[in-house]
């Protein structure tokens, strides 16, 4: 249903204009959406590390960024177009994720702004609420 591969330099403002489609109101709701702040973090994240980007048909409708440190899986950046979202395609990816990490036998870590609807999502696949502030919400999936 979907493919995925490494951003290309070519993806940079997509990746920009797919987190603030798929954030802006959490966003806005948290800190207030500053256009120039914004695009500052996504330079910065962009120059850690490029996340990899979901395809459905060979047209790009989102992201995400698997990170593998010593003692868990972090993952991050992972947002689908509106018009994506709701299709299976982020439990797809999650599935996928998951599975990784079981045969790593490593936990999975993530945070997302408080206000997102796909911590249902996270809570519907086993990740657990670690911890909250005003700002962010953070999960673990335990490994098995």
């Amino acid at each position: 249903m979907y493919e995925i591969r490494k951003a290309k330099n070519s993806d940079y403002e997509f990746l920009f204009e797919l987190k603030k489609s798929a954030e802006f109101e959490p966003i806005k709701a948290v800190f207030g959406w500053d256009e120039s702040v914004q695009r500052e973090i996504h330079r910065n994240e962009w120059d850690e590390e490029k996340p990899t980007i979901i395809e459905v048909d060979g047209v790009a409708v989102g992201s995400y960024l698997m990170q593998f440190h010593s003692e868990h899986i972090y993952f991050g950046r992972f947002f689908l177009l509106p018009e994506y979202q709701g299709k299976g395609i982020g439990s797809q990816v999650l599935k996928v994720v998951i599975t990784i990490a079981e045969q790593k036998s490593l936990p999975i870590k993530l945070c997302y702004l408080q206000g997102n609807r796909v911590g249902q999502l996270y809570k519907r696949l086993g990740f657990e609420v670690i911890g909250q502030d005003e700002q962010f919400v953070h999960m673990l999936k335990p490994r098995l």
